[in-house]
């Protein structure tokens, strides 16, 4: 036997297993401790890495305007009622009791009964709260003033930073629910595929250890970064969990499946590691790499949301190909034949499919049919998404008891706007001007009551929004405002105005991801292409698995059109929104063309192993789908669940992540790769692996001890139950 160089790592760690855990131990243990920091270094706030108009707003806003900048929030108390006016006895009691229970909080501040605004129904009354900058402080104001509520009349605190906290909460509910859905389906999935309980659990705990080193590799990361000043948004916490879960069980799924079927071969336990290092492994490298690449193009966006994104699923990646490659051989070599052990009735380690291997059979003999067929499906998921419309999910489509959507009912029922406002920041302006300002902002339909605040060297035009900061009318209303009202009335040599609010901020954002979007997209796409020339010396292989996760990418977007902005989700708990979010087509195209390219080199890798020996593509895509299939499916459906389980989610814009990469993964693991590739393979026979001759130059990465004449595999090839 001549292994490579991963068919050495894999020898060596297992050749002293007790040696290489306990480094491993001694990493892990670091890593925990590391973890343990993360949160010292992270932030909930999103924060564009580019310095946009709503920003220098907000900027302003800080440095001149201490009730609303940093330190204090400015929320605001509501009671309402259907069946009590204001001045009645049961309204003005609840009223008191709440302008008292805030008044007796310590870091609550400018709550006055003269300061209440009454609706022209009377049905309402607002009064301006402003609190210190800690959620502990917020979160007793918002208890206490819920507290004086009664049947007839309701009472709570709105604004900003309370939606924040709303959002983070309803966020751990749907993460917790979605990952214990995702953990049950995993241990199921992996009884099944393996047939064996002791091989189950070990993608288990490969998975629940890459979640702990990613964390702690982020949480070094995150400290450098806030060191720097860009703090990297809390989705590193979500993500390093979820993904840890997904790329931790792939990846060992792979290799452990080929370790046990090497011993049913009846190889040493060695020689099966050996082998398994040389195969496997090799397959999870390349694949591993790839999610890397798609998720750096991904941090191509300029948010610090992406970045924090793009920190944990590299962080994990790299966390469950280290374990992959370097602890997961002295495992096996501890288990041993042992990995067999409570084993199914009527299940055999080695043993191929009937099912999958008559599947196989049938589609290279009809590979016309097979891509017909897989195209066909693909075609009707893809025609929705003709009529695609891009739009932040306005406060319908969050739970009736979620704040900002009860605020906004108020607001925009009894007194004539949102929930929301937008605020004009000038500098270097006269005050005539700055008063024409306030007076054409007032005259535009999208704005109401503008209120001027003069501080020393800047002024302050604070707005109410008569849309909601996700209805396009209010985006209407924010280009009008910059591009014409603005323009028009700030004339002065070096005068300056922006623009900043929710509205504001989305523009702002949309424009960022659609200017940062192509690049993103097309750094994915040449890199994923010169890792898979690389790893397989073919210009074919690259662009056919482009194409087909283009193809899929593009299905899975018509399934989320249908889904939510048709409303046919509607029956199974998704919440029908206007548009899908704009945040949504880069990073789930990012993440479900990362994530199908392992199945895509799982499949590739095996297929190539079997033609460098027998030269034959018919046999070599029959037998790679054969042995690969159930794996592939079987790790496809852990995806499912663990992504799936958001798909229901409160938030709208987490449940289209979720349905949009539990889609994305399930047409790639059963249409694409079972279909469409394998069809495609057998079309292109020996095409497959062209490489010009201009580009031999390319390094050989060989398959080592499997890439061996027919003659010496033929005495080994068939499997031997145990």
């Amino acid at each position: 036997m001549n292994p490579g160089l991963l068919g050495r790592i894999a020898r060596r760690s297992a050749t002293r297993p007790w040696l290489t855990i306990s480094l491993w131990l001694a990493l892990i243990v670091t890593a925990a401790a590391s973890a343990g920091t993360i949160g010292n270094h992270i932030s909930s706030t999103e924060i564009n890495l580019v310095t946009t108009d709503s920003d220098r707003a907000a900027a302003l806003n800080k440095e001149f305007r201490s009730s609303t900048g940093e330190g204090q929030f400015a929320e605001q108390l509501l009671v309402t009622s259907h069946t009590a006016a204001s001045g009645s006895p049961e309204f003005e009691a609840v009223l008191a009791h709440a302008v008292t229970a805030l008044n007796a909080i310590d870091g609550v501040s400018d709550v006055a009964s003269g300061d209440i605004f009454v609706s022209s129904s009377g049905r309402s009354a607002m009064v301006d709260v402003t609190v210190k900058a800690d959620d502990a402080v917020l979160a007793t104001a918002v208890a206490a003033v819920n507290a004086t509520a009664t049947d007839e009349v309701d009472a709570f605190i709105a604004g900003p930073e309370t939606t924040r906290v709303a959002v983070t909460e309803l966020a751990q509910a749907d993460l917790a629910r979605g990952e214990g859905i995702g953990i049950v389906i995993a241990l199921v999935v992996l009884v099944f595929v393996f047939g064996a309980v002791v091989a189950a659990g070990i993608p288990i705990l490969v998975a629940i250890t890459s979640i702990v080193i990613a964390t702690g590799l982020s949480a070094v990361v995150a400290r450098i970064l806030d060191a720097n000043g860009t703090p990297i948004g809390d989705t590193v916490t979500v993500f390093a969990g979820m993904m840890g879960l997904a790329l931790g069980i792939d990846y060992s799924l792979l290799t452990v499946q080929r370790f046990r079927e090497e011993l049913a071969r009846g190889r040493t336990v060695i020689d099966a590691i050996t082998i398994t290092g040389d195969t496997a492994n090799r397959a999870v490298l390349t694949s591993g790499l790839v999610v890397v690449a798609s998720i750096g193009g991904l941090m191509l966006l300029p948010q610090n949301t992406f970045l924090g994104i793009g920190v944990a699923i590299i962080a994990v990646a790299v966390a469950a190909i280290s374990i992959t490659l370097f602890l997961l051989p002295a495992v096996l070599r501890l288990v041993g034949t042992r990995i067999n052990a409570w084993r199914l009735p009527m299940r055999h380690p080695g043993e191929t499919s009937r099912g999958w291997t008559r599947l196989s059979a049938w589609i290279v003999r009809r590979p016309g049919f097979a891509a017909a067929a897989g195209l066909t499906v693909l075609g009707i998921f893809m025609a929705p998404l003709m009529s695609l419309q891009f739009a932040f999910p306005s406060t319908d489509a969050w739970p009736d008891d979620f704040v900002a959507k009860r605020a906004n009912g108020v607001l925009t029922q009894d007194f004539g706007f949102t929930d929301t406002s937008t605020m004009v920041a000038v500098v270097g302006a006269s005050d005539a001007e700055v008063s024409a300002l306030a007076t054409a902002i007032d005259n535009d339909p999208g704005y109401v009551g503008a209120a001027i605040d003069y501080r020393d060297g800047a002024a302050f035009i604070d707005v109410h929004d008569a849309f909601a900061a996700t209805d396009p009318e209010s985006a209407s209303a924010i280009d009008r405002l910059r591009h014409q009202i603005i323009p028009a009335v700030i004339t002065s040599t070096g005068a300056e105005a922006f623009v900043g609010g929710p509205a504001a901020t989305d523009d702002d954002n949309y424009d960022l991801i659609a200017s940062a979007a192509p690049w993103a997209v097309a750094f994915i796409l040449g890199v994923t292409f010169v890792l898979l020339l690389v790893m397989f010396r073919s210009i074919v292989v690259p662009l056919k698995a482009i194409l087909m996760n283009l193809i899929g990418t593009a299905a899975t977007f018509g399934i989320l059109v249908a889904a939510f902005q048709w409303g046919w989700g509607e029956p199974l708990g998704m919440p029908a929104v206007d548009g899908v979010s704009p945040f949504m087509p880069v990073m789930i195209f990012a993440l479900v063309f990362g994530l199908s390219m392992d199945y895509h080199v799982f499949l590739l890798s095996r297929i190539r192993e079997r033609y460098e020996v027998t030269g034959n593509t018919k046999e070599s895509v029959a037998e790679g789908l054969a042995k690969t299939g159930p794996l592939i499916t079987g790790a496809a459906f852990i995806m499912i669940g663990v992504f799936g389980g958001f798909a229901s989610a409160s938030i709208p814009e987490l449940a289209q992540w979720g349905l949009g990469l539990a889609v994305g993964v399930l047409l790639d693991a059963t249409i694409i790769r079972i279909l469409l590739v394998p069809a495609a393979m057998t079309w292109l026979d020996a095409a497959n692996w062209y490489l010009p001759s201009w580009l031999e130059w390319l390094p050989r990465i060989g398959h080592g001890a499997a890439a061996r004449p027919a003659a010496t595999r033929a005495v080994t090839e068939e499997p031997v139950l145990v």
